[in-house]
């Protein structure tokens, strides 16, 4: 064995376990921005029926830092968000066409997701596979009611009407 030999040899040695680190920690980093973004789509696409909800509003607020690199994907994710995220403020739309173009753009929005994490959904499955009951939009509604009433009170524009009870009707009366 040569001296020059020796010392690749000995460098080779010592430079592996680095470069294995290395390589470790990148793989690692990789795998966590992935959860990341699956975390965000999966939110969505579990509330895509749902857009009120607050993981549904937590998810959509993450998807410029997660989907910020350099390829087309994550550009055409990007893009996507901004056009839904600048729909809404549009005004002068009928309140039927809003929100049909908010759901538009809402669909484009998880169909290029779907593409960047390699999912192979198309539109209009993203579009009629979700799932809500009737009865969880009365409850979101009656909570809305509850709320909106409640508040009024508390700010003294309604009061609590109070009438006085029936005794006719009473049982054991």
């Amino acid at each position: 064995m040569t001296a020059g030999q020796f010392w690749i040899y000995t460098i080779s040695v010592l430079l592996a376990p680095l470069i294995a680190l290395q390589v470790s920690e990148i793989l690692q980093k990789r795998k966590e921005a992935r959860s990341r973004r699956l975390w965000i789509f999966k939110t969505l696409m579990a509330t895509r029926a749902s857009r009120l909800n607050f993981e549904h509003v937590q998810a959509l607020n993450m998807i410029d830092i997660e989907f910020h690199g350099n390829g087309a994907k994550d550009k055409a994710v990007l893009e996507s968000w901004k056009a839904y995220l600048n729909h809404f403020n549009t005004r002068g739309l009928s309140p039927e066409n809003w929100v049909t173009r908010g759901d538009d753009l809402f669909i484009d929005l998880l169909h290029a997701m779907s593409r960047r994490l390699g999912y192979g959904f198309e539109k209009t499955a993203i579009r009629s596979t979700s799932y809500f009951p009737e009865a969880h939009g009365r409850l979101e509604a009656d909570q809305a009611a509850i709320r909106a009433g409640l508040a009024e009170v508390l700010q003294g524009k309604r009061a609590i009407p109070i009438a006085p009870l029936d005794q006719t009707n009473r049982p054991g009366a």
